[in-house]
């Protein structure tokens, strides 16, 4: 096994929407139920810039990163942690002094799932929250009963797996993205129903086609001011499922008068929220079917690789084009291309 140093280099940020650095920080110790990973490989995800602009966390001790993969080198008491010590995992933070984004984090041993050899280190570092939601976006679809379902951002490295299993699913997806561009490359792709949300037809657009295809459900990330218009030409008995802020617009818009007459259900969607829901059972039978999609086709796009030294620079070239593909801190790891 891998000896544990006394200090690790770790990011930090000086203040909610601040810079972000690297400092030195002693590396943590697991508890009862908890490991350590030696990180690997961790991305920037939209859930990580959105918390790092929000605040809520104390800039002395916070380190961020939502998800990475790593090696279980060291393990408190209890079974599971002792079952995951020495095994490459893919891994989730569970505490806002210990994340990704760092040499070493201390997580919660049910935190992890064991990675098989057909899945490396940057793959593997994605494949806990991009892959688990689309699942949990299809579960909804499913339980719910709808027909097919829209995507907002749709060109994003999660809008495109929400695409691959609807159509795996049989459940057509109305994708959504901002620029002619984007569309375009979706429809070279192809993808057979996508809307450009700059268009000037968008929302007549949007409302035909939702009605052709039954679309009763739409998954937001966006949050823009278009959404309430969005809302307005949905079908009846729609519902309408908030997963992020893209804009970072605090206040939108819906008319009311919308919502009764058309019987639209307006709701949100954390994934953390959604495991605890699904249970220990549900969540080990997604994180399988998770693994299985990473190892086949469902690859993410990396358009960048930076040394944890250069966090700023990676989540700036993250922020700049975040339809491009994911940006990967390569940690513990010589492999920067």
């Amino acid at each position: 096994m891998t000896s544990i140093p006394k200090t690790m280099t770790a990011a930090g940020i000086d203040r909610p929407g601040g810079t972000l650095y690297t400092r030195e920080v002693p590396v943590p110790s697991p508890g009862r139920g908890e490991v350590l990973v030696r990180i690997s490989a961790a991305p920037v995800n939209p859930s990580d810039l959105a918390r790092l602009k929000r605040g809520g966390f104390d800039p002395e001790t916070y380190i961020p990163g939502l998800e990475g993969s790593g090696t279980v080198i060291a393990a408190g008491s209890g079974l599971l942690p002792a079952i995951l010590k020495g095994k490459r995992v893919a891994c989730t933070a569970e505490y806002p002094a210990s994340g990704t984004w760092a040499e070493y984090m201390v997580t919660k041993a049910g935190k992890c799932f064991p990675l098989n050899k057909t899945i490396d280190d940057e793959q593997g570092s994605m494949m806990m929250v991009n892959p688990l939601t689309a699942i949990g976006f299809l579960d909804i679809v499913k339980e719910n009963k709808h027909k097919a379902l829209i995507n907002n951002a749709a060109a994003s490295a999660l809008g495109r797996m929400v695409e691959l299993m609807g159509n795996r699913q049989g459940v057509p997806v109305i994708n959504i993205v901002r620029s002619e561009k984007h569309a375009e490359t979706l429809r070279n792709s192809g993808s057979k129903y996508v809307l450009n949300s700059s268009s000037d037809s968008f929302i007549d657009d949007l409302g035909r086609l939702s009605h052709e295809l039954n679309a009763t459900v739409l998954f937001d990330s966006t949050c823009s001011e278009q959404l309430g218009k969005m809302i307005g030409v949905l079908p009846d008995s729609s519902s309408v499922v908030i997963y992020g802020n893209l804009t970072g617009e605090e206040h939108i818009h819906v008319n009311p008068r919308k919502l009764i007459d058309n019987n639209i259900n307006i709701s949100g969607f954390f994934l953390g929220q959604r495991a605890k829901e699904n249970g220990l059972l549900k969540n080990l039978i997604n994180l399988r079917i998770a693994s299985r999609l990473v190892s086949s086709n469902m690859k993410t796009a990396i358009q960048g690789r930076y040394p944890l030294q250069k966090v700023q620079e990676a989540v700036d070239a993250y922020m700049g084009n975040m339809s491009a593909g994911k940006v990967v801190l390569r940690i513990n790891s010589l492999e920067i291309v």
